[in-house]
């Protein structure tokens, strides 16, 4: 029960920084790039698209992982 209940807390944890990490380090670079060269929203909003996708194939990767530490 206990190596479970640790799995599933270690799971959240996972994918909580992996959307939260990309999403802010990206969101603010495109920021910063925006005020930088006056480009408005633009380089924000591809910001977030890098990230959005780049969290996609993290996300992928550990729930791959995770299921097969379940088949085991």
């Amino acid at each position: 029960m206990k190596q479970s209940l640790f799995f599933a807390f270690s799971l959240v944890g996972q994918i909580g920084f992996a959307t939260a990490i990309p999403l802010v380090l990206f969101g603010l670079g495109g920021r910063y790039l925006d005020n930088k060269f006056h480009t408005g929203p633009y380089l924000f909003l591809v910001g977030i698209i890098i990230a959005t996708i780049m969290i996609y194939f993290i996300l992928r990767k550990i729930v791959r992982d995770a299921t097969e530490n379940l088949k085991d």
